[in-house]
């Protein structure tokens, strides 16, 4: 049975393509088959997540691609009545044999697929046994993390946070301090351009 983890993020933009292509590079450096499922790729195919992912992390095409596809460069929920999630359940349940399913979203945690589904319902939907929460080293950070913080902690769900130094601006930011203070210690992962550390 494979472990399914979920790439969430605080938002667009902050960096949860590079660390599921970093993280999956390491994974299978340890010798674990890995997995990288792109929940809904919008803007296809000119952004295409999974080939970067499959291109960095040397990962076989057949096991690493995008389940839903949609060309307009929009929100998921601008573009489906009814997000295909049972399309996703199915294909998830086709890599059970893997060691680890690498499942990242698109935008943020609280992001739309559709008018009823938003990507932290998929937690429970794809029934996940680990959450990372993608979360960038920059100004407004520490709101963000925390807003996910209440979120996550209310709905009952354990996470951790890798948090993304690309950003990085100023060594005043005491953002890694406070965020950890705030949340409980919840940074376990720190990435950044050719860097992963787990803590």
């Amino acid at each position: 049975m494979s472990k399914k983890v979920l790439i969430l993020g605080t938002n667009t933009e902050v960096g949860k393509t590079y660390f599921s292509a970093e993280y999956c590079k390491y994974l299978i450096s340890k010798g674990g088959k890995v997995v990288y499922l792109k929940i809904v790729q919008t803007g296809y195919p000119k952004d295409d997540d999974a080939k970067f992912v499959s291109n960095y992390a040397k990962i076989d095409e057949k096991y690493c691609f995008s389940i839903v596809k949609a060309e307009p460069p929009v929100a998921p929920a601008s573009v489906f009545e009814k997000f295909p999630l049972i399309k996703v359940k199915d294909t998830v349940k086709k890599f059970e044999d893997s060691d680890i399913m690498i499942l990242e979203t698109a935008g943020g945690i609280c992001s739309p697929l559709d008018k009823s589904l938003l990507n932290y319902h998929l937690i429970n939907e794809l029934n996940v046994d680990e959450v990372i929460l993608v979360v960038p080293y920059r100004l407004g950070c520490i709101s963000d993390a925390l807003v996910a913080d209440y979120l996550l902690k209310n709905e009952g769900v354990d996470y951790k946070i890798a948090f993304n130094e690309y950003f990085k601006q100023s060594e005043m930011q005491k953002n890694f301090e406070m965020i950890n203070h705030f949340t409980g210690d919840k940074i376990k992962i720190v990435f950044g351009q050719n860097k992963l550390l787990f803590i």
